[in-house]
């Protein structure tokens, strides 16, 4: 830096001194210094003299000393503007996690400066500040610096935070002056002896409450009127059960460390059912307990709940995941063929009429989401919500304050009367859901299709799954999962987290229209031979998944002698499958009657048989059953999805 000059008789005396120490600062540090010091011992009562002495020691990097100026400074000379300027810098800086070197400096300057002095600081610049945003943002800087505060400056605070939110007419819970107060105050205040109002107390976990639920839903995470650094909130849930065991604490509540140190939702589950028999059952006329246990489980089943939202979405390889009604492999509850199906059990009963539910396994390497143990936790939590008529009451009310009536309980809700076997109440709720995006169509007619089988109208469940099949997703991925549509059940109901990916949905539908064929061909008076040629057909994509049912119909058609099915040559390619009817045909194999393939002799409907005249149809037969092996590469889902299209009208004849 070259010397300052200037004319002595042309400035002042303080600004003679002032460019006397100017002029040497950049090769005389010390010189400055002492002609600093001469200019504000002799002129103490100068703001341009003790400014400048600051801004020298400032740009020495002399952190104490420029601590001392500046608190000479805002003593004496609160009404200049420069000095303001100054403030605003320092507490931006001190809000500030930035590792810019002046942010830097200026917050160890303020750690230097008397804490007095701090804090008459930041209270001023409160005080001063026309904007109710800054002016909250300056007294929580105050509150975090001087904890001690929180009892005179915090409740104030809550009010005027509050009063700002409701004269904003935001129309989201996530807002700034909501984010301040929940995020970034009430943890103050949880942590001080702050005395509040109980109403107040219950009004603050409402607003939290719904804030974080508000929060968790935002696709974006970005708050309104808020930098983005400060719209990241590490662990709402963390957050908020503090926020729950503050509230408790002042309140006095019995389970105030409920949700303290390290626990499970197992755990938590647990201590809610130990106070809900050994203290909610006396006699308690103020509900009290009625209240603890309704928050605490509202909390903990929103909590559930978020997570078995997660769960679904995040799925299995990256595919999201949906709750539909399964298959049971157990013996008394498979079909026979020819006989009726055993009827169902009603879920209300005890724990062996529980479904099970089971989830597909992920790729290697992947672990298994936590979908299931998250739902149960949620339906316990719902059914306990529900279990008296006080707690449905009052649960109800709260849901309407925290506007809880969003696409997560939908969702939810949906998959529990499913889970409860209230397959009608099931269609309704789904019928009644808003849907948007072409995955919510999707899975909306997945669900309709699921729950109709459930009924027995087979007819409505066909129509959604050519719904399904005409907006099937284009596959990202390949994925390798082992799925387990049927599985052993005690109960005899078997449910499983779907993923939303093209060849597991087209696997579902598949498993769907075969279920409900075999319950047509138990009827009297059906074309069982269509019906048996339908099921063939839809077997080739699980194949050899259904042998086991291919056989009992192969053994039917040989009991009966015959079988005539006009689609074989079109979707019939199985190799396995074309090897078992070339046996039927053999002598060995019972000179079975089969009319599946066109002949080249003038009597078209002739049927093969093991006579010496039928040699030319057997001939054609064999070349037609090699042709038809020829197609065994054919793609699956193309055939089968061209077959549930063109032979719709068939395929409804066969399942009225």
């Amino acid at each position: 830096m070259s010397p300052v000059s200037f004319d002595p008789n042309s400035v002042t005396d303080e600004e003679y001194l002032v460019l006397k120490a100017k002029s040497v600062l950049s090769h005389d540090p010390c010189a400055a210094k002492a002609w600093m010091i001469t200019a504000k011992t002799l002129f103490p009562s100068n703001f341009g003299v003790q400014f400048e002495a600051y801004q020298i020691e400032k740009s020495a990097r002399s952190v104490k000393e420029a601590a001392k100026c500046f608190g000479d400074i805002f003593k004496n000379f609160q009404e200049e503007r420069e000095l303001w300027q100054e403030i605003q810098a320092l507490t931006t800086a001190l809000r500030s996690e930035n590792g810019d070197s002046n942010y830097s400096f200026l917050r160890e300057m303020f750690s230097h400066i008397p804490q007095d002095v701090q804090r008459d600081l930041l209270l001023v610049s409160a005080d001063r500040s026309e904007d109710t945003m800054e002016h909250c943002r300056l007294l929580l800087l105050l509150l975090r610096q001087f904890p001690r505060s929180v009892v005179e400056h915090g409740p104030p605070l809550v009010d005027t935070l509050m009063t700002a939110e409701k004269h904003s007419h935001y129309q989201n819970a996530v807002n700034c002056y909501r984010k301040l107060l929940v995020c970034d105050l009430l943890p103050l205040l949880g942590s001080s002896l702050v005395e509040l109002p109980a109403k107040q107390l219950f009004r603050l976990l409402h607003k939290s409450i719904e804030f974080y639920l508000a929060y968790l839903m935002l696709p974006n995470k970005t708050i309104e009127d808020l930098p983005d650094v400060e719209s990241k909130i590490d662990d709402p849930w963390k957050n908020l059960f503090a926020i729950q065991e503050m509230t408790a604490k002042k309140l006095g509540w019995e389970l105030s460390s409920l949700s303290s140190g390290t626990w499970s939702k197992d755990s938590y589950w647990q201590k809610l059912l130990q106070f809900r028999q050994t203290t909610v059952q006396t006699d308690d006329p103020t509900y009290m307990k009625h209240m603890i246990l309704l928050y605490y489980t509202t909390t903990f089943f929103l909590f559930c709940l978020h997570e078995y939202v997660v769960s679904l979405e995040t799925g299995v390889g990256d595919m999201p995941l949906l709750l539909v009604e399964a298959f049971c492999s157990r013996q008394d509850q498979e079909d026979s063929i020819g006989e009726p199906k055993a009827k169902r059990r009603k879920l209300d009963g005890d724990e062996s009429s529980t479904p099970l539910i089971t989830v597909a396994k992920p790729p290697v390497g992947q672990s298994v989401p936590p979908v299931v143990h998250n739902y149960i936790m949620a339906v316990r939590c719902w059914d306990l919500l529900h279990s008296t008529e006080y707690l449905e009451r009052e649960f109800t009310k709260l849901s309407q304050h925290l506007r809880l009536n969003n696409t997560w309980l939908q969702g939810f809700l949906i998959d529990t009367a499913i889970y409860k076997g209230k397959f009608q109440e099931a269609i309704e709720k789904i019928l009644f859901q808003e849907t948007t995006a072409s995955t919510d169509c999707l899975q909306k007619n997945l669900r309709l299709a699921s729950t109709y089988h459930c009924l027995g109208q087979h007819s409505a469940c066909m129509e959604h799954v050519l719904q399904i099949v005409n907006a099937l997703p284009v596959p990202v991925t390949s994925l390798q999962l082992s799925l387990s549509l049927q599985q052993p059940s005690r109960s005899g109901r078997h449910l499983h987290y779907l993923p939303m990916h093209r060849t597991q949905i087209l696997q579902y539908c598949v498993k769907l229209l075969v279920s409900a064929l075999k319950q047509s061909l138990s009827k009297p008076n059906v074309d069982a031979d269509l019906i048996m040629g339908h099921i063939f057909t839809l077997l080739q994509f699980d194949w050899p998944l259904e042998e086991d049912l291919a056989i009992q119909l192969l053994e039917r058609i040989h009991q009966h002698g015959s079988f005539s099915y006009s689609l074989f040559q079109t979707y019939i390619i199985n190799v396995d499958l074309l090897e078992e009817f070339m046996y039927l045909s053999t002598e060995q194999g019972g000179s079975v009657g089969l009319d599946v393939v066109p002949t080249t002799q003038t009597v078209s409907q002739r049927r093969i048989s093991t006579r010496g005249v039928d040699k030319g149809v057997k001939e054609d037969f064999k070349q037609a059953m090699k042709r038809q092996a020829a197609r065994s590469e054919e793609p699956l889902d193309s055939l089968i999805i061209k077959f549930l299209g063109n032979e719709r009208e068939l395929l409804l004849h066969s399942l009225l």
